[in-house]
C-alpha cells in the first residue's frame, strides 16, 4: 500500500510539474509575425522572432531572404506580462538600443498576441500590438 501511494504521489508531482512547465514556457520557440499595429510588411517580407529561456531575437527579411532589420536582448515573462530589453541592434534599429517594450501576452493554441508599448523614453511610449504564429 505504501508503494502504491508513493508511486501515485510521484506520478501526480511529475504531471503537475510538466503541466506547469508547459504552461509557463509556451512562449519559447520560433514565431512568425502575422499581424502588427505598426507599419505593414511589404509583400514577401517576413518577421521572425525566436525566444529562448533568457533571450529573444527578431529579424525582418526581404523577398530574397536578406536580413534588413532586427534586434535582440533579454526579456522577463511574469504571468502574462512580457518585458523586453533591447541590447543588440542592426544599424537601422540603433536608436532603440537600451530601450524596453512592455506587453500583456495571451496564448491561444499556436498564436501569441502581444499588446502594449515600446518605451523610447519617459515621455515617448509608442503603442504596439502584434500577433505571432508559432513556427516550430
Amino acid at each position: 500500500m505504501k508503494t502504491k501511494t508513493f508511486l501515485l504521489m510521484i506520478l501526480f508531482i511529475a504531471t503537475t510539474c510538466m503541466l506547469h512547465a508547459q504552461k509557463g514556457y509556451n512562449h519559447l520557440g520560433t514565431w512568425k509575425l502575422i499581424q502588427s499595429s505598426g507599419n505593414a510588411l511589404p509583400e514577401g517580407y517576413t518577421n521572425i522572432k525566436m525566444i529562448t529561456p533568457t533571450h529573444f531575437i527578431w529579424i525582418m527579411s526581404d523577398k530574397e531572404g536578406n536580413i534588413i532589420s532586427g534586434a535582440s536582448g533579454t526579456y522577463t515573462m511574469i504571468g502574462d506580462t512580457y518585458t523586453e530589453t533591447i541590447l543588440y541592434t542592426l544599424p537601422g534599429m540603433k536608436a532603440w538600443k537600451g530601450k524596453k517594450a512592455f506587453y500583456q501576452v495571451e496564448f491561444n493554441d499556436n498564436i501569441m498576441t502581444k499588446s502594449g508599448y515600446l518605451e523610447y523614453d519617459s515621455q515617448k511610449k509608442i503603442p504596439n500590438s502584434e500577433v505571432w504564429e508559432k513556427n516550430d
